[in-house]
């Protein structure tokens, strides 16, 4: 059978392929109009045929809308109007339409006052702007100064506490007294807005109650520990706040008091920096000695040398990432164990739960890497390798799937499956022939089979010595293909192994 190639067709009078329905240089053919059809690169269909097109308005000039008539190219074209700036469509009044690029730009404006004013939207020429929208966002709201008659700065307002008065005592978000924890490196807003902060301006000190018990007012500055400790508007009035931010070296405490009344504040803790306690953890930097009874139902996180004499039962994480000594008669942990050290355990470990080991050290032998093992691993459910495997043994048993890449390395790899399924929709053949100037071997595939007995092969294949490269189909050669495939181009069945392709290559309808 010769093969056929069938264009995208149609018998439909007057039907016409869609817009995008055709590749440029793709062919489709109207069987009753006779006419050919393509694309131009956009993707627009284009009639082979020359016809020519005018372009003329429908209706009158105020609804009318540019129409290109004709029986060919001028069916199917476009009219494009562009402008440096977009494109600008004015009326006079009187039915004519002026279609012009912009020239001019959006500048920013004030509008209202300095209280309820919003940002307005105007261009050059005085059309009013004010139907778009400028947005300000910010995480936790968004703070406006104005320092100057040109400057405006933008600030996410951080962390926001409210200030009250009650009983003689400041109230902070609904506690008297608060006993504050300060991060250093966050902005804090302490809100004096509420009438009763009347005369009671909120202040901050090294000493208890400050300037009432022979302190002096924290300001900023170095060796403050501020880094910021302004003061904004009158205590009690709209608007009025106090913000600080702590420096990285802040003290361990600080106190908060009224400038004016004693007695009324409270203290601001800042925790040293190798000791943080709460109720669930405890994390240390330093050397820690225990000669009692550990317990933990939360996570228990050392960096530093521990030494424990005592028993320790944690139901939760244990990270050490030094040495770790326990002397009594053993450790009962219920929870994780993470260990960024060493550990060496004479005696038998028995782990109900998951070992996660973090080195990261490649495996360049059976004696090396992040794990290993003097004796044999034996492993009741399935294994997963998350980089190289190398083997240097033989693999046997059931199936084996691996979730990561496989590299072979030898010089022959034999699959003697009866079925091989492959998901990769391309093959990559012949990876080695890289570099400049490299087309070194023919690229393809064959198979064997006998005849007479004598072993013959088929295949496709690139052939690099034609001068297209053309791909080449070879039958019954009795050569094994190897880096350059040896054949007869005769054209006579009996003498050549050229082999015939019968196809059908068919472009469908429209």
């Amino acid at each position: 059978m010769a093969s056929v190639i069938k264009l995208k067709r149609s018998s439909t009078a007057s039907a016409v392929p869609a817009n995008s329905s055709l590749q440029a240089g793709e062919l489709a053919i109207n069987l009753a109009d006779k006419k050919l059809y393509s694309a131009n690169a956009t993707g627009h269909t284009i009639q082979l045929s020359g016809d020519d097109f005018t372009i003329s308005t429908v209706a009158n000039t105020n609804t009318g809308s540019i129409k290109q008539t004709g029986t060919g190219n001028g069916s199917n074209s476009q009219v494009n109007i562009t402008g440096a700036n977009g494109v600008h469509v004015t009326s006079d009044g009187s039915g004519a339409i002026t279609i012009t690029a912009n020239t001019f730009d959006y500048d920013m404006s004030a509008g209202g006052t300095a209280a309820t004013g919003t940002i307005g939207l105007a261009d050059s020429g005085g059309n009013d702007g004010d139907s778009d929208t400028v947005t300000i966002t910010g995480n936790n709201g968004i703070v406006v100064s104005n320092t100057s008659t040109s400057a405006l700065l933008v600030e996410n307002k951080g962390a926001q506490h409210t200030v009250t008065v009650a009983g003689g005592k400041f109230v902070i978000d609904g506690t008297s007294q608060q006993a504050l924890r300060l991060v250093p490196g966050v902005i804090y807003w302490f809100d004096q807005s509420d009438s009763s902060n009347g005369s009671h301006p909120l202040h901050f000190s090294t000493t208890s109650d400050g300037t009432h018990n022979s302190g002096s007012q924290l300001t900023e500055g170095t060796g403050s520990g501020f880094i910021i400790y302004e003061k904004v508007g009158t205590p009690g009035s709209a608007g009025a706040y106090t913000r600080v931010k702590l420096q990285q070296d802040a003290g361990n405490v600080y106190y908060y008091y009224c400038a004016n009344h004693s007695g009324m504040g409270g203290a601001a803790y800042v925790l040293p920096d190798n000791l943080y306690s709460n109720a669930s953890h405890v994390v240390t930097t330093q050397p820690l000695n225990v000669t009692g009874l550990v317990t933990g139902s939360a996570g228990l996180n050392i960096t530093g040398l521990a030494n424990i004499s005592g028993n320790t039962i944690l139901s939760d994480s244990l990270t050490v990432a030094d040495g770790l000594t326990i002397s009594a008669s053993g450790a009962s942990i219920t929870g994780a164990v993470d260990i960024t050290g060493v550990a060496n355990v004479s005696a038998n470990v028995g782990i109900d739960g998951i070992v996660d080991i973090d080195n990261t050290t490649n495996s360049t032998s059976n004696t090396t890497g992040s794990l290993t093992v003097a004796g044999g691993i034996g492993a009741a459910k399935s294994v997963t390798i998350g980089e190289n495997l190398t083997v240097h043994g033989d693999i046997s048993g059931n199936d084996m799937t691996l979730s990561g890449n496989l590299t072979v390395q030898g010089t022959t790899t034999t699959v003697q499956s009866t079925t091989v399924n492959i998901n990769d929709n391309m093959l990559s053949l012949a990876d080695n022939q890289t570099g400049e100037d490299t087309d070194a071997v023919d690229i393809g595939f064959y198979g064997n089979f006998d005849e007479g007995g004598t072993d013959k092969y088929s295949g496709l294949f690139r052939d690099k010595s034609h001068s297209a490269k053309a791909f080449v189909f070879v039958e019954g050669i009795t050569t094994e293909p190897a880096g350059e495939v040896t054949y007869n181009a005769a054209n006579s069945s009996s003498t050549g192994n050229l082999a015939q392709v019968d196809a059908i290559i068919d472009g469908g309808t429209y």
